[in-house]
């Protein structure tokens, strides 16, 4: 998703970019699962509104990132910036094996700073939780969704505030690496972001084409 619109968040353009990039998404997976039929193997795409598996989980297991403290798929370099869509085959494919991100999951319960900017207080500050023989962090999804209805968008500020969320460049790249390979770094960057960005960082306008 674009740094410029997601940072625009709650408002509109951080929604058009979300659609955007759902259909972007969808577009690949239509079109994955229709060259594997082609090769004579059933193959569904799970897309935005037609999902049977939890986006998320699958993109966590493939090794694509962590879950992080808000609920989303954290990748390694545009934090939740992603929309995803999976497809699902009897392909016989070899599988990967999934290495936990333990430093990002490290640096998620120290940070906590998409729970303190959340404006429907819907992302847990305490730690993880033994949920249905898991340990994760659980949103609650009622506020977050009422939040939404009162807003008129659905919203995306966690992902704005978000460290992980910088732009893709050579500096931040070199930030999240730390993170990733020391666990006394990821306890201790957040408080460099703070210092640099601010804890509850203002939404930022959208750009000039957006507001004619």
């Amino acid at each position: 998703m674009d740094y410029k619109n997601v940072q625009s968040a709650p408002g509109s353009p951080a929604v058009f970019e979300s659609s955007q990039q759902y259909l972007r998404s969808a577009n690949i997976a239509i079109q994955l699962t229709l060259f594997l039929k082609n090769l004579g193997y059933d193959s569904r795409a799970h897309i935005d509104g037609d999902y049977e598996v939890i986006c998320p989980l699958v993109a966590r297991d493939a090794g694509l990132g962590e879950i992080g403290r808000m609920g989303l798929l954290m990748t390694p370099h545009l934090g939740p910036r992603v929309r995803i869509a999976v497809v699902t085959t009897n392909a016989p494919l070899v599988p990967g094996e999934y290495q936990p991100d333990r430093n990002m999951i490290e640096f998620c319960r120290v940070c906590k700073k998409c729970a303190d900017c959340c404006p429907g207080n819907s992302i847990p500050t305490d730690d993880m939780l033994e949920i249905d023989g898991v340990s994760r962090w659980r949103i609650d999804s009622d506020s977050c969704y009422r939040y939404w209805c009162t807003s008129g968008t659905d919203c995306g500020r966690c992902m704005a505030v978000c460290p992980f969320s910088h732009r893709n460049n050579l500096f931040h790249n070199t930030i999240r690496v730390l993170i990733r390979y020391s666990r006394l770094f990821a306890r201790l960057a957040y408080h460099a972001d703070d210092l640099f960005y601010g804890r509850k960082p203002k939404s930022k306008p959208p750009s000039e084409w957006m507001r004619i």
